[in-house]
């Protein structure tokens, strides 16, 4: 379902099932950009078709907020431009080399390369998973980068944050709103954590006890300080203002 959050901002919403994100679709009066790709085609085709429904332009370009799958995957089948960050694009280009069998997943868990909550995850989105097809992006920046789309800019900031070290965020200044990705959450690759899909009712319960890196988390709040949004949104969760974001974040 596509959510009209100002004249310029939409959002299609989280499907948590197969952990497919919110994705931010910002409208100018030239051009439109799509903040995430999804997970899959199938996730891409439901956006298409919602897209077009309510009138919306389908989008002229993608932004990446970061390298994990359910952000990323569906990048290939948008057929427009990919815009990431440099430590995003250097990271898919080593997962678009992974094998997807069962062995090559479960090898991937041992060494740290992935995690069992996304291999299960990734299991139930793709039925076939000789269909992954991870691509670079066609843009790449480092540190801050202006989009125009008429009428209205987009600022594209690689920030870090605690969740994972490639984390790009897009702050729209005219609507004070903020994309967050999921740069606000804890990384769950980086600390030792229970997964178990006959049992993930206990997912959030097992991913609150996860500590932030308490460095990554000053520097990344320093950051959201100085940017001027009234509203922002993450990958997994409702709508926030800011003062519930920063509530969020103390600890």
């Amino acid at each position: 379902m596509i959510n009209k959050i100002t004249g310029h901002i939409f959002i299609y919403s989280a499907e948590h099932y197969t952990d497919r994100p919110n994705i931010g679709i910002i409208i100018g009066k030239e051009k439109s950009l799509l903040f995430d790709a999804g997970n899959s085609a199938e996730h891409v085709k439901k956006i298409k078709a919602e897209l077009s429904e309510q009138g919306l332009p389908q989008p002229d370009f993608v932004l990446l907020s970061h390298w994990h799958w359910d952000h990323s995957f569906g990048a290939k089948f948008w057929k427009v431009p990919i815009i990431a960050g440099r430590k995003t694009d250097e990271q898919l280009r080593k997962v678009s080399k992974w094998q997807w069998d069962n062995n090559s997943m479960k090898k991937r868990i041992e060494s740290g390369e992935d995690i069992v909550f996304c291999t299960e995850m990734i299991k139930r989105e793709y039925p076939d998973r000789s269909k992954i097809e991870v691509v670079p992006a066609d843009t790449v920046f480092e540190g801050r980068k202006t989009l125009d789309l008429g009428g209205i800019s987009c600022e594209l900031i690689h920030a870090k944050g605690p969740h994972s070290e490639d984390s790009v965020i897009c702050f729209i200044p005219s609507e004070k709103f903020l994309f967050l990705g999921d740069a606000n959450c804890k990384d769950l690759y980086g600390k030792p954590w229970d997964f178990d899909i006959e049992h993930e009712e206990d997912f959030l319960e097992n991913v609150a006890k996860i500590p932030y890196d308490k460095k990554l988390l000053k520097d990344f709040l320093s950051l959201l300080e100085t940017l001027d949004f009234t509203h922002c949104i993450s990958g997994h969760s409702e709508l926030m203002t800011r003062e519930e974001l920063f509530e969020s974040l103390s600890c």
